[in-house]
């Protein structure tokens, strides 16, 4: 399947500087993504599957391997889907998030990012996404993000999910790579982020206290952003753009931004403030129903309120459903 939807081509002119300041740019495509089915596990009427997705590397055209599993409820007739790539993290991803979308008739799908870009505490931009692309300056986030693309292709290929239906979710630094590919992908349907933060959903016009910095970003975690970043008139340009252009080509497709009101460093003031300032542009577009901001309290971690949220806001966008908003 070829689809070009690594290109900043579709966006303002504010978002793609603002991509390109920050991430180093997005991944380009280079050739069409396969998928097959490596095994299949069938139990209590539902399917555990684990699919070989492969995408070309521009470097040598060799290809980049990674799996992707699925686990598709019973019954699950072409219905929702629920990307994430944070198979790395087993407090994220696990039995119980499984489970939890699935009490909302949601098939969970889930990829290991690091097996596309590496993600080492000694920050060097190691990894197959680097090595295809040598020459070209994308952070970890972007290279996450084309893998998150890269399962969409995948899941359409598998012949078991429709386009309209498909959801990305990230945790984190997840969640930043998840706004990247929601904003640069319109086949994805709805964009979740939770506890994203700096460089994800929360503005950096509105900085709370103990919250993560640009500049504490960019020196912690360097591989994950562009070269640029690094550098202080650039982050001032950043923090003018802000991030509010890149979660607009969001629109009219579903955004959820979750937050913990006690995970300070992740800036829940910069994430309801985003959230206002967005909402009235999905307003005008009679989409209101596709748009949402929640804070809960308990920390960092992704917890089973959050799957039950996050599958039950892709089935809203996706049935076209309107309801009320709810907070705690």
């Amino acid at each position: 399947m070829m689809n070009d939807f690594s290109s900043a081509s579709s966006l303002n002119p504010s978002a793609r500087q603002y991509v390109d300041d920050l991430f180093g740019g997005l991944v380009p495509s280079a050739g069409e993504t396969t998928v097959a089915l490596m095994h299949r596990l069938e139990r209590d009427g539902h399917i555990w599957d684990n699919w070989a997705v492969q995408a070309p590397r521009k470097a040598d055209g060799l290809m980049i391997q990674w799996t992707m599993g699925v686990y598709w409820p019973s019954p699950h007739s072409h219905g929702a889907v629920l990307l994430s790539p944070d198979a790395c993290w087993p407090h994220c991803m696990n039995e119980m998030a499984a489970r939890e979308a699935e009490r909302a008739g949601v098939a969970l799908a889930w990829f290991n990012r690091l097996e596309l870009a590496y993600d080492p505490p000694d920050t060097r931009r190691v990894g197959p996404v680097f090595e295809g692309w040598p020459e070209y300056p994308f952070g970890a986030v972007a290279a996450w993000a084309w893998g998150l693309q890269r399962c969409v292709d995948a899941l359409l290929l598998t012949g078991l999910a429709l386009p309209g239906c498909i959801g990305v979710i990230g945790h984190s630094r997840g969640g930043k790579a998840a706004l990247l590919a929601g904003a640069t992908d319109p086949r994805i349907a709805a964009t979740i982020a939770h506890n994203s933060g700096t460089g994800g959903g929360s503005s950096f016009q509105v900085v709370g206290e103990g919250s993560e910095s640009l500049a504490a970003l960019a020196a912690r975690f360097p591989h994950w952003l562009g070269p640029r970043a690094s550098d202080a008139k650039t982050q001032q340009h950043i923090t003018e753009i802000d991030n509010l252009p890149l979660l607009l080509a969001i629109a009219p497709r579903g955004l959820y931004l979750m937050q913990a009101g006690d995970d300070a460093w992740a800036n829940p003031p910069g994430t309801q403030y985003a959230f206002e300032q967005l909402q009235p542009a999905w307003a005008a577009l009679g989409r209101q129903h596709c748009i949402d901001w929640q804070e809960r309290t308990g920390g960092h971690p992704m917890t089973g309120l959050d799957w039950q949220r996050a599958a039950a806001f892709l089935q809203r966008v996706v049935a076209g459903e309107s309801t009320g908003k709810a907070h705690s």
